[in-house]
């Protein structure tokens, strides 16, 4: 019996090897696309709650997806002291994929409300890093590959909310003033769907929000025993079934 014990916890093991190696390792969050250089200025979130009344950028993804999205980060600036505001974040599919005239369309496939309160000093610059808490709708969407998607925000409860910018770029230029990873392209930065954005004569400008995100591996697939687990639950078998025989002689 005591064989016999050995022999069953042998096959128990080895029948529970896969497990060890099931466990896949989590991906790390890059940045998809963030402003080149440093903020300048800032405009103002609008308040409207139709998509065309925006800021934002569009943009392709690259070919490796599809892409989790892991979060956002916005840079703000607010007239208002220690205020509670609100605005919405969404995104959009495009209305064509041709740079510099790449727009917000109507089809939306995800959307939040982000909820913040403002710091205690007016004006003063600040960074809003929102993680999947923040963003559940967003972040639990995922960007296909090859596809041509919009970014905006827009629903402001306070029109003394505004999303920092940089300008003075020369014209058709601001989509190389973006960084960019995993393949993902440019396509254009716009304020209320008016494609190639100029905050005023030959100025042109990037927003600061900043797409954080990594390559998906799609649905988890179930476990499938390799031959080495295999092959032990099979010798397991062999000496136990050689084990009862020679009992039986025995006896």
């Amino acid at each position: 019996m005591t064989i016999h014990y050995h022999l069953a916890r042998n096959t128990i093991a080895l029948i529970a090897l896969p497990l060890l190696f099931a466990a896949e390792a989590k991906a790390i969050s890059t940045v998809f696309i963030a402003p080149l250089d440093a903020a300048s200025g800032s405009s103002t979130i609008p308040s409207g709650s139709t998509y065309t009344s925006n800021l934002g950028y569009a943009f392709i993804s690259g070919s490796s997806g599809p892409f989790d999205i892991d979060g956002i980060k916005l840079g703000l600036t607010s007239s208002v002291v220690s205020t509670p505001v609100s605005f919405k974040i969404a995104i959009h599919g495009t209305n064509n994929t041709t740079p510099y005239s790449a727009v917000a369309n109507s089809t939306a496939f995800a959307s939040d409300t982000v909820i913040l309160t403002t710091p205690g000093t007016a004006n003063t610059p600040f960074d809003l890093n929102l993680t999947a808490s923040d963003l559940p709708n967003i972040t639990a969407y995922q960007l296909l590959s090859n596809t041509a998607y919009s970014l905006i925000v827009n629903n402001a409860t306070s029109a003394n909310l505004a999303l920092r910018r940089t300008s003075g770029y020369a014209n058709q230029t601001t989509n190389t003033k973006y960084t960019v990873s995993n393949g993902f392209t440019m396509l254009d930065t716009f304020r209320n769907n008016t494609p190639n954005y100029s905050n005023q004569t030959n100025s042109y400008v990037t927003f600061h929000i900043d797409l954080l995100g990594s390559s998906s591996s799609g649905p988890a697939t179930a476990n499938v025993p390799g031959p080495l687990p295999i092959l032990g639950a099979l010798a397991g078998f062999r000496a136990s079934r050689l084990l009862r025989k020679r009992i039986k002689t025995k006896f």
